[in-house]
């Protein structure tokens, strides 16, 4: 008999071939039913009709038709014959292995058919009609931020209390303006706790003091003087802050930004129709969710652990042994060979 795990990557394939040429209906047409198309084959259960060969034959690219022959009768007959057919066969070898069973195959059959109602979500979304010149022109004007913005600067500052302190810090770093130097001085120096352990990073600056957390403005004055130097320069001179002195690495900077709405149309268009896609595929797993969720028992994932390299395994429980590090099982005791020393 053949082997198993042969029929598993027949049945897999066949699977993964039939879910890709199946041309699964999208919206209220079907396929014409046996009876109203005629029989080209029989394999077990499965009727092949000539409206199925039609489909499948229209959709291929004319390049891989070639191969099946080189005139209109030979292509119909090799492709029914060793694709077709082939497909119907290797399929009913694998029911008959009950291979449909098997986890793995499970999987992939319910893969198959999660990836049809994608499909199908995809194509109503697209039957709905194209997005709009409104809905483009609010989503623009909605999201200001992404298609306009200012020049910016990567700032790094170490705050201290006086000028004299800022200047002996730029002597320190002048010699050395390494960001290990940069952030040893910043964690034991820096009077701006909340970003001290990481240098002093402000992120990327806006002249007019705003930073990319909405929660943090320096002064402005602090872009004026990092507008002087080049990147990766530090500015030769202390900044005041209010009562304190900074002292400036600008790190990197960014042009600004100003994408007119013509230029983005297109892409927004994009945007708006996979938004469109993903509110009906939240809907409908809302909606099955109440149908068909019986149990969720989120909690026994806690069981597995991932590592950095994205292998699942069980965790291991506190005190138990690694399996490299394990003796082996029934270590034979050393004997002793004929003509060794004792």
């Amino acid at each position: 008999m053949r082997s198993a795990p042969l029929l598993r990557g027949l049945f897999a394939a066949t699977l993964a071939l039939v879910a890709a040429t199946a041309g699964i209906s999208l919206g209220n047409a079907q396929a014409p039913a046996p009876e109203q198309s005629p029989t080209v084959a029989k394999v077990g259960a499965r009727i092949i009709t000539q409206a199925e060969v039609e489909r499948r034959l229209a959709s291929m690219p004319p390049f891989q038709l070639r191969y099946f022959g080189k005139t209109t009768e030979e292509i119909r007959k090799k492709f029914v014959e060793e694709a077709i057919v082939r497909e119907a066969l290797l399929a009913e070898g694998g029911e008959a292995e009950h291979l449909r069973d098997l986890p793995e195959v499970g999987e992939r059959i319910r893969g198959v058919l999660r990836n049809a109602l994608l499909a199908q979500i995809r194509a109503e979304a697209s039957a709905q009609g194209p997005v709009t010149d409104e809905e483009v022109r609010a989503y623009y004007d909605k999201h200001q931020d992404k298609y306009h913005a200012p020049a910016r600067i990567a700032l790094w500052r170490i705050l201290v209390a006086s000028r004299e302190e800022a200047l002996e810090i730029i002597a320190q770093v002048k010699g050395d303006l390494s960001p290990k130097r940069w952030n040893e001085i910043a964690r034991d120096k820096s009077l701006d706790k909340t970003n001290n352990m990481r240098g002093g990073n402000l992120g990327f600056v806006e002249p007019d003091g705003k930073t990319s957390d909405p929660n943090v403005k320096v002064d402005p004055a602090l872009v004026q003087a990092a507008e002087k130097v080049k990147d990766s320069e530090l500015v030769p001179e202390p900044v005041q802050e209010g009562s304190q002195w900074a002292v400036v690495w600008r790190r990197q900077s960014m042009k600004a930004v100003d994408r007119p709405l013509e230029l983005e149309a297109p892409s927004i268009r994009q945007v708006l129709m996979h938004e469109r896609t993903e509110q009906r595929v939240k809907d409908l797993v809302a909606e099955l969710r109440k149908k068909h969720l019986g149990e969720l028992h989120p909690e026994l994932v806690e069981l597995l652990a991932i590592n950095s390299s994205g292998d699942v395994a069980p965790v291991r429980r506190p005190g138990t042994v690694p399996s490299a590090r394990r003796p082996a099982a029934g270590s034979p005791a050393p004997t002793q060979a004929p003509g060794d020393l004792r």
